[in-house]
C-alpha cells in the first residue's frame, strides 16, 4: 500500500513539473541573475560582443527540449520554428571552424617581398637575403665577383674571357644598351670599386679577425707531433669527429650574424672547437657542451663584435673560465661585463646573477702549423681553430664539394677544423665548420683542399688554412 502511495505522489509531482516548466524556468532565472547571456568583449580584441553559453547536463537539456516541444505543439501545430541550437563543430564529417580575433587591432598579414631573379641568373651563385628584408643584396656584384682580381690565374686572352662569358660566369646586368668592354672589368675597375665590393659582402662586411701579432702559448709539455718519435705515416687517410665509429662529438652549427650583424667569428670558430674538445674528453657523455660566445664578448676584455682573435678566447678560458650558453645567450652585441652577464637569470619582476654555474677551463694551448702536425693534433685531442683568408668567391658561391681557389688573401676569418678525408677523385681535403648558419655551404660546413693539392702547392689554393691554427687541452676535472 505504501509503495502504491509513493508511486502516485511521484506521478503527480512530474505532472506539476511539466505544467510549470520548472527546469526551463530555473535555467532562465540562473542566466538572468548571473548575467551570463551576453558579455562585452575587451577593447583589445576589437570591442565586438560575443555569446557566452552555459554548458548543462545532457539529461537536463533533453528535458527542456521535450517540454518546449510540447508547448509549441499545444500552441500551434502549423507554425515551424527554426532550430536555435548551435550545431557542434565536432560531429562526424564536419571540420571545426575557428575564427581568431585581430589581436590588439594589429594587422599581421604582412607579405614577404618577392625575390625577382634576372633572366641570366647563375644558379651557382647564392643570394643572401634575411627573412625581414632588412638588407637586399645586389646581384650584379655577386655575378661579377667571379672575375675579381685573384679569382682566376689569368685573364690575359680574349678566348678565356669569352669562355667565361659563354659559361655564364659573368654578365652585364645594366639596363643600358651599351655593350660591356674588356676595359670595364680591368684590374683598375676592381681596385677603384673595392669599397663597393666590401659593402656588398653579407658575411664579412666588417672584419671579424683583428690580429695583434702576438703568438699565444701556455705549454707545460711538448706535443705529440713535436716528438722525435712522431711518424706521420701512422695517421689514417681520413678522420671525421662527426662520425667516429658512429658517434658524433661535434656541436651544432651556429650563426654569428643573428639577431644582428656581429664580427664574432673569432669567438664562434674557437668555441666551436672547444665545445667539440670537451665532448671528446668526456667521451660523448651527456650533457653535450655548448659554451656561451656572448659571455666572451662581454667579459674577455679584448675582442668584441668589431673583431678579435683566437688567443683572446683561450686566455679568458685559462684565467676566468668559460660558461655555458644558458648563462648568457647570444645577442650579437657588445655588452657590459658584470655578474649578471657572467651568468644570470630572470623572474617576471626582476633579473639577477647566479653563482652556482659551471666553469669550463683550458690547460695547455698554443699554435700548430702544417698539414701533418694539424692532422696529428686533431686526431689526438679533437678539432682546432684556424684562420683563413676567406675570399668573396668562397663567401658567395660555395655550396658543396671540395673547394679550391688560388688566392693570397690575408687571414680575415676564423673557423673550426674537425677532420680530413679523400674524395672519389683522390683529392685530399679538410673538413671544417663555419659560423654562418646551416643555409650556407654543406649545412654550415665546408671542405677545402689540403696543402697536398697540386703536387704540394695546395697552400695557395686553400685560403691558407694550415698557416695559423691553435689547439687547447680542455680541463674536465670539475665536470661529470
Amino acid at each position: 500500500m505504501n509503495l502504491k502511495l509513493l508511486g502516485l505522489l511521484l506521478v503527480i509531482g512530474l505532472c506539476q513539473a511539466n505544467v510549470f516548466n520548472i527546469p526551463r524556468i530555473a535555467l532562465r532565472l540562473a542566466r538572468q541573475f548571473t548575467g551570463m547571456e551576453k558579455l562585452p568583449a575587451p577593447e583589445e580584441l576589437g570591442g565586438e560582443d560575443y555569446e557566452m553559453t552555459i554548458e548543462v547536463n545532457k539529461m537536463v537539456e533533453d528535458i527542456v527540449d521535450s517540454v518546449e516541444d510540447e508547448e509549441q505543439t499545444e500552441k500551434s501545430e502549423d507554425v515551424v520554428l527554426p532550430n536555435m541550437k548551435l550545431e557542434s563543430p565536432f560531429e562526424m564529417d564536419k571540420e571545426p571552424v575557428v575564427n581568431y580575433p585581430k589581436m590588439l587591432k594589429k594587422e599581421f598579414n604582412i607579405p614577404r617581398k618577392e625575390i625577382v631573379y634576372p633572366e641570366d641568373f647563375n644558379e651557382n651563385v647564392i643570394e643572401i637575403m634575411d627573412s625581414s628584408n632588412e638588407r637586399d643584396i645586389d646581384l650584379e656584384p655577386v655575378l661579377k665577383a667571379k672575375v675579381e682580381k685573384g679569382y682566376y690565374e689569368s685573364l690575359d686572352s680574349d678566348d678565356k674571357i669569352e669562355d667565361l662569358m659563354d659559361e655564364g660566369s659573368w654578365a652585364d646586368l645594366s639596363d643600358s644598351d651599351e655593350e660591356s668592354s674588356d676595359e670595364e672589368f680591368s684590374e683598375e675597375y676592381f681596385e677603384d670599386n673595392d669599397e663597393e665590393w666590401e659593402e656588398a659582402r653579407p658575411f664579412l662586411k666588417c672584419g671579424c679577425l683583428k690580429k695583434s701579432g702576438k703568438v699565444f702559448e701556455s705549454k707545460t709539455a711538448p706535443r705529440e707531433w713535436e716528438s722525435e718519435n712522431f711518424r706521420a705515416n701512422d695517421l689514417p687517410s681520413s678522420w671525421d669527429w662527426r662520425n667516429v665509429s658512429g658517434v658524433n662529438y661535434c656541436s651544432p652549427t651556429r650563426n654569428q650574424h643573428i639577431p644582428v650583424y656581429c664580427g664574432s667569428c673569432w669567438v664562434f670558430g674557437t668555441t666551436g672547437a672547444l665545445n667539440d674538445r670537451f665532448n671528446v674528453a668526456r667521451q660523448g657523455r651527456w650533457p653535450m657542451t655548448q659554451l656561451s660566445p656572448q659571455e666572451i664578448i662581454d667579459c674577455n676584455g679584448k675582442g668584441n663584435c668589431q673583431g678579435g682573435e683566437i688567443g683572446d678566447v683561450l686566455e679568458h678560458a685559462k684565467i676566468q673560465g668559460l660558461v655555458e650558453e644558458g648563462c648568457n645567450v647570444y645577442r650579437a652585441t657588445n655588452g657590459e661585463c658584470n655578474p649578471y652577464h657572467r651568468c644570470g637569470s630572470c623572474w617576471p619582476n626582476e633579473c639577477f646573477s647566479l653563482t652556482n654555474y659551471t666553469r669550463y677551463y683550458v690547460k695547455d694551448y698554443g699554435q700548430v702549423k702544417g698539414r701533418e702536425n694539424i692532422m696529428a693534433e686533431i686526431k689526438k685531442g679533437g678539432p682546432i681553430a684556424c684562420a683563413i683568408g676567406a675570399t668573396k668567391k668562397f663567401e658567395y658561391e660555395y655550396v658543396k664539394g671540395v673547394y679550391s681557389e688560388k688566392s693570397d688573401l690575408d687571414s680575415n676569418h676564423i673557423i673550426s677544423l674537425t677532420g680530413w678525408g679523400v674524395d672519389e677523385n683522390g683529392v685530399e681535403y679538410w673538413i671544417a665548420r663555419n659560423s654562418w648558419g646551416e643555409a650556407w655551404g654543406e649545412l654550415g660546413w665546408f671542405r677545402v683542399v689540403t696543402s697536398k693539392f697540386q703536387n704540394g702547392e695546395g697552400d695557395h689554393y686553400n685560403m691558407g688554412i694550415e698557416r695559423d691554427c691553435y689547439f687547447a687541452d680542455v680541463d674536465v676535472s670539475n665536470l661529470n
